[in-house]
Protein backbone atom coordinates (compact mmCIF):
# COMPACT_ATOMS: atom_id res chain seq x y z
CA UNK A 1 0.00 0.00 0.00
CA UNK A 2 2.79 2.55 0.96
CA UNK A 3 4.76 1.80 -2.74
CA UNK A 4 1.39 2.92 -3.80
CA UNK A 5 0.46 6.20 -2.64
CA UNK A 6 4.23 6.84 -3.53
CA UNK A 7 3.83 6.11 -7.48
CA UNK A 8 0.83 7.73 -7.18
CA UNK A 9 2.63 10.84 -5.68
CA UNK A 10 5.37 10.98 -8.01
CA UNK A 11 2.97 10.14 -10.98
CA UNK A 12 1.00 13.31 -10.34
CA UNK A 13 4.19 15.16 -9.99
CA UNK A 14 5.43 14.73 -13.15
CA UNK A 15 2.15 15.08 -14.85
CA UNK A 16 1.71 18.85 -13.05
CA UNK A 17 5.38 19.68 -13.98
CA UNK A 18 4.66 18.06 -17.89
CA UNK A 19 1.32 20.41 -18.20
CA UNK A 20 2.89 23.51 -16.36
CA UNK A 21 5.90 23.76 -18.99
CA UNK A 22 3.48 23.64 -21.40
CA UNK A 23 1.92 26.22 -20.21
CA UNK A 24 4.41 28.03 -19.89
CA UNK A 25 5.72 27.42 -23.36
CA UNK A 26 2.58 28.63 -24.70
CA UNK A 27 2.29 32.07 -23.09
CA UNK A 28 6.37 32.76 -23.54
CA UNK A 29 7.10 35.62 -25.98
CA UNK A 30 3.35 37.00 -25.78
CA UNK A 31 3.42 40.54 -24.67
CA UNK A 32 1.57 41.33 -21.46
CA UNK A 33 -1.66 43.20 -22.27
CA UNK A 34 -1.49 47.18 -21.75
CA UNK A 35 -3.43 48.86 -19.30
CA UNK A 36 -4.84 50.75 -22.11
CA UNK A 37 -5.47 47.66 -24.01
CA UNK A 38 -7.68 46.19 -21.04
CA UNK A 39 -9.63 49.61 -20.76
CA UNK A 40 -10.40 48.91 -24.31
CA UNK A 41 -11.32 45.57 -24.07
CA UNK A 42 -12.99 45.86 -20.95
CA UNK A 43 -15.69 48.76 -22.53
CA UNK A 44 -15.91 47.62 -25.71
CA UNK A 45 -17.29 44.58 -24.14
CA UNK A 46 -19.88 46.22 -21.83
CA UNK A 47 -20.33 48.64 -24.81
CA UNK A 48 -21.36 45.95 -27.44
CA UNK A 49 -23.20 44.26 -24.56
CA UNK A 50 -26.31 46.94 -24.52
CA UNK A 51 -29.14 46.84 -26.36
CA UNK A 52 -30.41 48.99 -29.51
CA UNK A 53 -32.79 50.65 -27.01
CA UNK A 54 -30.16 50.75 -24.45
CA UNK A 55 -27.71 52.51 -26.71
CA UNK A 56 -30.86 54.82 -28.42
CA UNK A 57 -31.81 55.62 -24.93
CA UNK A 58 -28.55 56.17 -23.57
CA UNK A 59 -27.07 58.45 -26.90
CA UNK A 60 -30.51 60.43 -26.21
CA UNK A 61 -29.39 61.24 -22.75
CA UNK A 62 -26.08 62.11 -23.75
CA UNK A 63 -27.43 64.69 -26.59
CA UNK A 64 -29.48 66.57 -24.10
CA UNK A 65 -26.48 67.44 -21.70
CA UNK A 66 -25.04 68.88 -24.72
CA UNK A 67 -28.23 70.65 -25.93
CA UNK A 68 -28.67 72.11 -22.67
CA UNK A 69 -24.56 73.21 -22.37
CA UNK A 70 -25.38 75.71 -24.78
CA UNK A 71 -22.42 74.74 -27.00
CA UNK A 72 -23.98 74.38 -30.48
CA UNK A 73 -25.94 77.93 -29.95
CA UNK A 74 -23.00 79.84 -31.36
CA UNK A 75 -21.73 76.58 -33.95
CA UNK A 76 -21.74 76.82 -37.37
CA UNK A 77 -19.57 73.90 -38.70
CA UNK A 78 -20.31 70.76 -36.52
CA UNK A 79 -18.64 67.32 -36.91
CA UNK A 80 -19.46 63.94 -35.68
CA UNK A 81 -19.13 60.74 -36.30
CA UNK A 82 -21.90 57.41 -37.20
CA UNK A 83 -21.43 54.93 -34.45
CA UNK A 84 -20.41 51.56 -34.65
CA UNK A 85 -19.80 48.50 -32.94
CA UNK A 86 -22.29 49.55 -29.94
CA UNK A 87 -20.73 53.46 -29.89
CA UNK A 88 -23.11 56.18 -28.39
CA UNK A 89 -24.67 57.64 -31.45
CA UNK A 90 -24.37 61.88 -31.62
CA UNK A 91 -26.16 61.91 -35.15
CA UNK A 92 -30.07 62.72 -33.24
CA UNK A 93 -28.24 66.55 -32.55
CA UNK A 94 -28.49 66.65 -36.39
CA UNK A 95 -32.78 66.49 -36.39
CA UNK A 96 -33.34 68.87 -33.45
CA UNK A 97 -34.49 72.02 -34.71
CA UNK A 98 -32.76 74.77 -33.53
CA UNK A 99 -29.61 73.36 -35.30
CA UNK A 100 -31.18 72.87 -38.54
CA UNK A 101 -29.56 76.15 -40.32
CA UNK A 102 -26.37 74.69 -39.01
CA UNK A 103 -23.58 72.10 -41.03
CA UNK A 104 -22.84 68.88 -40.06
CA UNK A 105 -19.57 67.00 -41.31
CA UNK A 106 -18.39 63.29 -40.56
CA UNK A 107 -14.64 62.09 -40.96
CA UNK A 108 -13.13 60.52 -43.86
CA UNK A 109 -9.98 59.30 -44.27
CA UNK A 110 -7.61 61.75 -45.81
CA UNK A 111 -6.47 61.24 -49.49
CA UNK A 112 -3.78 63.70 -48.84
CA UNK A 113 -2.33 62.91 -45.69
CA UNK A 114 -1.59 59.60 -44.34
CA UNK A 115 -3.20 58.93 -41.27
CA UNK A 116 -4.79 61.65 -41.25
CA UNK A 117 -8.79 62.97 -41.28
CA UNK A 118 -10.22 65.11 -43.48
CA UNK A 119 -14.41 66.27 -42.99
CA UNK A 120 -17.52 66.20 -45.43
CA UNK A 121 -20.95 67.14 -45.40
CA UNK A 122 -23.45 65.25 -44.11
CA UNK A 123 -27.22 65.18 -44.67
CA UNK A 124 -29.74 62.71 -45.20
CA UNK A 125 -29.07 62.74 -49.08
CA UNK A 126 -25.25 62.37 -48.73
CA UNK A 127 -23.50 59.18 -50.89
CA UNK A 128 -21.93 57.07 -48.45
CA UNK A 129 -19.21 54.18 -49.02
CA UNK A 130 -17.30 51.94 -46.97
CA UNK A 131 -13.13 53.20 -45.96
CA UNK A 132 -10.47 50.25 -45.75
CA UNK A 133 -11.49 49.79 -42.22
CA UNK A 134 -16.08 48.89 -42.84
CA UNK A 135 -16.73 52.26 -41.62
CA UNK A 136 -19.12 54.37 -43.85
CA UNK A 137 -18.00 57.35 -44.93
CA UNK A 138 -19.17 60.18 -47.48
CA UNK A 139 -18.16 59.33 -51.01
CA UNK A 140 -15.33 61.81 -51.95
CA UNK A 141 -16.40 61.48 -55.52
CA UNK A 142 -19.89 63.68 -54.70
CA UNK A 143 -19.06 65.27 -51.04
CA UNK A 144 -18.37 68.97 -49.78
CA UNK A 145 -15.14 68.67 -48.40
CA UNK A 146 -13.23 70.80 -45.86
CA UNK A 147 -9.84 69.56 -45.68
CA UNK A 148 -8.43 72.05 -42.67
CA UNK A 149 -10.13 71.03 -39.51
CA UNK A 150 -9.54 74.37 -37.98
CA UNK A 151 -12.15 75.50 -40.19
CA UNK A 152 -14.96 73.62 -38.12
CA UNK A 153 -16.59 75.12 -34.81
CA UNK A 154 -16.88 71.97 -32.85
CA UNK A 155 -15.97 67.94 -33.22
CA UNK A 156 -17.96 65.62 -31.27
CA UNK A 157 -15.54 63.08 -30.49
CA UNK A 158 -16.03 59.02 -30.87
CA UNK A 159 -13.67 57.61 -28.14
CA UNK A 160 -13.53 54.22 -26.12
CA UNK A 161 -12.36 55.49 -22.64
CA UNK A 162 -11.87 59.09 -21.21
CA UNK A 163 -10.64 60.56 -17.88
CA UNK A 164 -12.35 63.62 -16.08
CA UNK A 165 -9.34 65.87 -17.93
CA UNK A 166 -10.00 65.12 -20.97
CA UNK A 167 -7.33 62.50 -21.91
CA UNK A 168 -9.06 60.17 -24.64
CA UNK A 169 -8.52 56.62 -25.39
CA UNK A 170 -9.52 55.64 -28.83
CA UNK A 171 -9.30 52.54 -30.98
CA UNK A 172 -5.42 52.99 -30.92
CA UNK A 173 -4.91 54.27 -34.66
CA UNK A 174 -4.09 57.72 -33.68
CA UNK A 175 -6.36 59.83 -36.79
CA UNK A 176 -7.49 62.29 -34.15
CA UNK A 177 -4.33 62.83 -32.45
CA UNK A 178 -2.48 63.43 -35.35
CA UNK A 179 -5.34 65.69 -37.60
CA UNK A 180 -5.90 67.88 -34.26
CA UNK A 181 -2.12 68.10 -33.28
CA UNK A 182 -2.12 71.46 -33.98
CA UNK A 183 -4.11 72.41 -30.86
CA UNK A 184 -1.43 71.13 -28.76
CA UNK A 185 0.46 74.70 -29.83
CA UNK A 186 -2.40 76.40 -30.45
CA UNK A 187 -6.02 77.26 -28.03
CA UNK A 188 -7.65 77.67 -31.55
CA UNK A 189 -11.01 75.97 -33.05
CA UNK A 190 -12.39 73.30 -33.10
CA UNK A 191 -13.59 72.67 -29.75
CA UNK A 192 -13.20 69.20 -29.24
CA UNK A 193 -16.17 67.31 -27.24
CA UNK A 194 -15.98 63.63 -25.81
CA UNK A 195 -19.26 61.51 -26.27
CA UNK A 196 -19.71 58.65 -23.98
CA UNK A 197 -21.54 56.39 -21.74
CA UNK A 198 -21.36 57.22 -18.28
CA UNK A 199 -19.21 53.69 -17.85
CA UNK A 200 -16.68 55.37 -20.41
CA UNK A 201 -15.79 57.31 -17.90
CA UNK A 202 -12.35 55.89 -16.46
CA UNK A 203 -9.49 56.91 -13.80
CA UNK A 204 -6.95 59.40 -14.67
CA UNK A 205 -4.81 58.62 -17.41
CA UNK A 206 -0.65 59.20 -17.91
CA UNK A 207 -0.91 61.19 -21.95
CA UNK A 208 1.69 60.60 -24.03
CA UNK A 209 3.64 63.50 -25.83
CA UNK A 210 1.31 63.08 -28.91
CA UNK A 211 -1.95 62.36 -27.36
CA UNK A 212 -4.17 65.33 -27.99
CA UNK A 213 -7.01 65.59 -24.83
CA UNK A 214 -10.97 66.30 -25.45
CA UNK A 215 -12.09 69.52 -23.91
CA UNK A 216 -15.33 68.86 -22.70
CA UNK A 217 -17.29 65.71 -22.31
CA UNK A 218 -20.81 64.89 -22.31
CA UNK A 219 -22.39 61.66 -20.83
CA UNK A 220 -25.46 61.14 -19.63
CA UNK A 221 -25.24 61.86 -16.55
CA UNK A 222 -23.26 65.28 -16.98
CA UNK A 223 -21.67 67.41 -18.81
CA UNK A 224 -17.84 68.46 -17.97
CA UNK A 225 -15.63 71.19 -19.39
CA UNK A 226 -11.98 70.11 -18.37
CA UNK A 227 -10.98 73.75 -17.47
CA UNK A 228 -13.31 73.83 -14.71
CA UNK A 229 -11.23 70.72 -12.99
Amino acid sequence: MASFRFWNRGHFYRWYCFISCRKIAKTRGKPPMSHQSEIRKRIQTKRQSLTKQQQTNYSAQICQQIVNSGVLDNAGHIAFYLPVRGEADPTPLQLIDAYQDKHFYLPILSEHKENHLAFARYDENTQMVLNRFRIPEPDVATASLLHDPSQLDVVIAPLVGVDSRGNRIGMGGGFYDRTFAFKKDENSSPLLIGFAYDFQLIEPQTPQDWDVAVDQIALQSQYLSTDDL
